[in-house]
């Protein structure tokens, strides 16, 4: 027997409580009418963040398996499966079973608010429904988990995963995650516009900074989950505000190309569907040609989901539709105070006369270590040395002039 629960090929029938952002549906209501659920409205007029969807978190007890109504599932969702797609789920819970790989996947999902078919479906979604395509990303993801020793990852401190002061990417890579949008996604913001990678990785490395967006991004999972449990229905995705003021071409070096590539294939491959909608406002000019790099390393239904504008008289209006105002931080058009307090540079960055000198006296011990350690190898084979000069005198004697023509030209070479 299967230990996964029967996949939910149709539409559930329950809705566990009431969603934030709107009245819910109750697709028990008789003759096909809409009835509300009382006490449902979230991040609306009147509403904050704080204490909102209390009475849903009181009473989700169990897997959650209706969406909110304002999102209106596509083709390969739960409960919105073409037959075709119904089959590619039974067949893929099938394969899982044949694997062995039923624990490793329950590994990766809250049974409180979750049920195995969501986390399949994500995978099935992001090949198309191809079932070889899909077994593969799926094992292939199981397996870098396991290697990564990701839930480990997961209950480090952010000291221990950078390997250096939090204080020093707080203030050149401002990220947080505040309130959640009318989805009831959890809004995460990022500033990309002062990311001088060079300066972080002269204190720490670039696998460490790779492994903190990990680190980051298992934790939204646990605010994903967070929010399905409180709102009573399914939340699988973020919502992501990226703030590029301030953004330059020459912020974009080989190092950080090199970060963004790797950073965008953990969030491809390992957490494929997550990303829910994505707007990057304080756009420059010429992050237009960055993007055209960045986008081919998305697939296209990613590159669908996001949105570059430039100014609060373009972002806001964008981000209002998206996130309820009394959700969205007041920095960008929100009346949600800003909960993350950001780092100054100031703060970071030492005295540059001082920090001259240290890395001179550093410069000038590394300079005496190693005349030492030469003048000690010198002296204890100063005999073989002399020896092998001799040799190599006699040597050079019988070298012609072509030869060293030859050698002049490889040289050039």
């Amino acid at each position: 027997t299967s230990p996964f629960p029967a996949p939910m090929l149709a539409a559930p029938t329950t809705l566990a409580t009431a969603p934030p952002g709107g009245p819910a549906i109750d697709d028990t209501a008789k003759d096909g009418k809409e009835s509300e659920v009382k006490d449902s409205k979230m991040g609306e007029e009147g509403t904050s963040g704080e204490g909102q969807g209390a009475e849903a978190a009181a009473t989700a007890t169990g897997p959650v398996l209706k969406y909110h109504p304002d999102f209106t599932p596509k083709d390969g969702y739960l409960g919105c499966l073409t037959d075709k797609q119904k089959t590619a789920l039974t067949d893929l819970q099938a394969k899982v079973e044949e694997l062995k790989l039923n624990s490793e996947v329950e590994k990766w999902i809250d049974p409180t608010v979750e049920v195995p078919d969501l986390l399949l479906l994500r995978f099935l979604r992001a090949r198309q429904f191809n079932l070889k395509k899909t077994t593969k990303m799926l094992q292939e993801d199981l397996k870098w988990r396991e290697e990564n020793k990701v839930l480990e990852l997961r209950d480090k401190t952010e000291e221990e995963v950078l390997g250096c002061d939090p204080k020093l990417l707080h203030a050149y890579l401002p990220s947080w995650q505040q309130g959640y949008d009318k989805l009831g996604r959890p809004v995460i913001y990022k500033k990309f516009g002062i990311f001088e990678i060079w300066k972080l990785t002269e204190e720490t490395k670039l696998e460490n900074l790779v492994d903190y967006h990990l680190w980051q991004m298992e934790g939204f999972m646990q605010d994903v989950r967070a929010n399905a449990k409180r709102f009573g229905h399914i939340v699988e995705q973020v919502t992501t505000v990226i703030d590029a003021k301030h953004w330059r071409l020459g912020l974009f070096t080989k190092e950080s190309s090199k970060f963004l590539y790797r950073i965008s294939k953990i969030d491809s491959d390992h957490f494929p569907e997550r990303m829910g909608k994505l707007v990057v406002v304080n756009a420059p000019y010429f992050l237009s040609i960055a993007w055209k790099v960045i986008r081919s390393w998305l697939d296209p239904k990613t590159q669908a989901k996001i949105q570059i504008v430039r100014g609060p008289e373009e972002y806001e209006p964008i981000l209002k539709e998206i996130i309820a105002e009394e959700q969205l931080c007041e920095e960008y058009g929100g009346k949600a105070p800003k909960t993350y307090k950001e780092i100054p540079i100031s703060e970071v960055t030492p005295d540059e006369e001082a920090n001259g000198k240290k890395k001179k006296k550093k410069k000038k011990n590394k300079k005496d270590k190693k005349n030492n350690s030469g003048s000690a190898s010198k002296n204890s084979s100063a005999e073989n040395n002399s020896k092998q000069e001799k040799e190599t005198k006699e040597n050079n004697k019988e070298l012609t002039s072509s030869s060293k023509n030859d050698n002049n030209n490889n040289d050039e070479n």
